[in-house]
């Protein structure tokens, strides 16, 4: 059988490892959600100026 400290040590490294990997995930769905809106606005704002660029020759 295992020594007890041993076992909560391994266990409490797995642990710290699993919140490690659960905060990256995070960081990686937070820049990509970030550089989609980027990407969403910065069309959108080309898109409206060349609108008011055309109205604005009437």
């Amino acid at each position: 059988m295992s020594e007890p400290s041993t076992l909560s040590f391994t266990l409490t490294y797995a642990a710290t490892l699993g919140v490690a990997l659960l905060f990256f995930l995070a960081q990686v769905i937070a820049m990509s959600v970030l550089l989609a809106l980027a990407g969403i606005s910065a069309a959108l704002t080309g898109t409206l100026q060349s609108m008011a660029r055309l109205l604005s020759r009437f």
